[in-house]
């Protein structure tokens, strides 16, 4: 028996529950009515990183020193992007090798590079990456008979093409990633069967590009009815599996450019750069792409186009993530936020003024509503440090923001007013997500229970009887079967690993280009 995990990337009940109930999802309601599981709740930022280390780990970003995508270092006036080097902890399948179990990872976010374990690691999600144009062919997976095997008996691929983006979202964009579902439940099966690891992981990602672009509509549905197809596989085999998702999707009804707002109140300045005399010019990102991907030259333009000058083309939206920083007039900003929730101060922590600022910041977000709605905008806004624990807390952002109910933070500085009723996402995150465990180790309980997302971990460590490291924030919780090997046996703990990567790590500018084309930093 092999224990499976199966990631969904944005999966939440409230959008899938409509297709289970009218019968479209059958394999997936099998695991419902033979399993137990309910509600994940994801940590702030609700984001594909940090939560899928969040998962791998057990731990909250304190411990992790890696808080999303990446970070505003406003001492350097930097924008620093993060790949899997640079999170500081061992993740479960440590540990089960540490045990003498073999564990395979297909497709996890945050994986890249990929790191030697016994068993293999094939590194996907939005952050492995050649640059904008060119997706990785190379280099995605250890060992590396794994990746020829990948490559030559699969053909896999780490990306769908044509790439869908923000003005790409067309019949073939869509298929394209369509049939990158089939291509990553194809590389389970048969590395299940090559390897035959005692542990699995397979994560499905690119489906969550499709509701961030189409929510809940057509598209979206076709991708979960061929991702419940695919789950078939896995029912009859004698297997306990675990679904799950690292964070919600909802309908965006509002979104909340922080930067503007920030420039309205007085935390901002802004002055002239090339980005806002290209948007004069009407020369963007998306044009740009657009017309790449329609004259076939997209992989001539990641060639031969340097990636400083593909840096400065602005969005259509105007200026978002690290050329946010070039147009700032830093000795007049007090305050810069980046997507979804991080805010940064330029004000170091021990300057007189910090904590003046900070908790004038906290109340004014908090105070900050709907201009025709008078809906709130943020649920809360908590201090980094104190929202998040461990040795890298202090680390954090200097805010956290909690968006509110189905509102979108955008970092973009362009738009006339800091709050619109619609953007480029149809579909934004949200911390309500989903775990189901189901199979011979679990009850047969239903929806019934919510949990944190640094639960997963320890639970699936004991249900195969390794034991949960001290340093974990989840619990295993009580799901298994009374009769089951995992009830009968107590809780054992051992002392953590060393989450050091010594390999190199991969080039930020590429990690970012893809993001960014995905829309993905949106």
């Amino acid at each position: 028996m092999t224990t499976l995990t199966i990631g969904l990337d944005g999966a939440n009940w409230d959008l899938i529950g409509p297709w289970l109930s009218a019968g479209r999802l059958p394999n997936l309601q099998r695991l419902v009515d033979d399993g137990v599981g309910g509600v994940s709740e994801s940590c702030l930022p609700p984001l594909t990183v940090p939560n899928w280390k969040c998962y791998a780990t057990g731990k909250n970003p304190g411990k992790l020193d890696v808080f999303r995508f990446d970070r505003i270092d406003t001492a350097n006036r930097d924008h620093v992007f993060h790949d899997a080097t640079d999170f500081k902890s061992a993740e479960l399948w440590d540990y089960l090798n540490d045990d003498g179990l073999t564990a395979g990872v297909i497709n996890k976010p945050s994986t890249y590079p990929p790191k030697d374990v016994d068993g293999f690691v094939v590194a996907g999600g939005p952050d492995a990456s050649e640059t904008t144009y060119r997706s990785l062919e190379s280099g995605f997976a250890t060992p590396p008979d794994v990746e020829a095997f990948l490559r030559d008996e699969l053909d896999y691929a780490v990306h769908p093409s044509p790439m869908i983006s923000p003005t790409q979202t067309g019949a073939a964009e869509v298929e394209a990633v369509l049939d990158l579902v089939d291509l990553r439940f194809e590389a389970a099966e048969r590395l299940l069967e090559r390897e035959a690891p005692d542990f699995l992981h397979l994560t499905v990602f690119y489906s969550m590009a499709l509701q961030h672009y189409f929510f809940n509509t057509d598209p979206v549905r076709r991708a979960w009815e061929r991702i419940d197809d695919h789950l078939g596989r896995f029912l009859d085999d004698g297997h306990d599996v675990l679904v799950m998702s690292d964070h919600g999707t909802w309908p965006v009804e509002t979104v909340f450019y922080l930067n503007v707002w920030l420039a309205e109140h007085g935390y901002l300045e802004t002055q002239a750069g090339v980005d806002s005399a290209l948007c004069r010019a009407g020369i963007t990102k998306e044009r740009a792409l657009a017309v790449a991907k329609r004259l076939s030259m997209a992989d001539t333009l990641g060639r031969v186009v340097p990636e400083r000058i593909q840096r400065l083309v602005p969005w259509a939206e105007g200026v978002k993530r690290d050329r946010v920083l070039s147009v700032l007039d830093w000795e007049q900003t007090t305050a810069v936020a980046s997507n979804q929730g991080p805010l940064y101060l330029t004000i170091p922590s021990d300057d007189p003024r910090y904590d003046h600022v900070r908790d004038g910041l906290i109340r004014d977000l908090e105070a900050a509503t709907h201009p025709e709605t008078g809906a709130s905008l943020v649920n809360a806004v908590h201090r980094g440090e104190q929202y998040y624990n461990g040795p890298y807390a202090e680390n954090a952002p200097d805010l956290i923001v909690d968006q509110g109910e189905n509102v979108h933070v955008s970092d973009a500085i362009g738009p006339d007013e800091a709050v619109a009723d619609s953007g480029v996402w149809k579909g934004g995150n949200m911390p309500a997500g989903i775990f189901l465990f189901s199979g011979p180790s679990f009850r047969a309980e239903g929806l019934t229970r919510r949990a944190s997302i640094t639960d997963l971990a320890p639970t699936l460590l004991h249900s195969m009887g390794s034991a949960v490291p001290t340093d974990v924030d989840g619990d295993v919780l009580d799901v298994f079967a009374p009769d089951s090997e995992p009830a009968n046996r107590d809780v054992a703990t051992r002392p953590p690993l060393s989450g050091t990567r010594e390999d190199d790590a991969s080039d930020a500018a590429a990690v970012e280009q893809r993001l960014a084309d995905l829309g993905y930093l949106e």
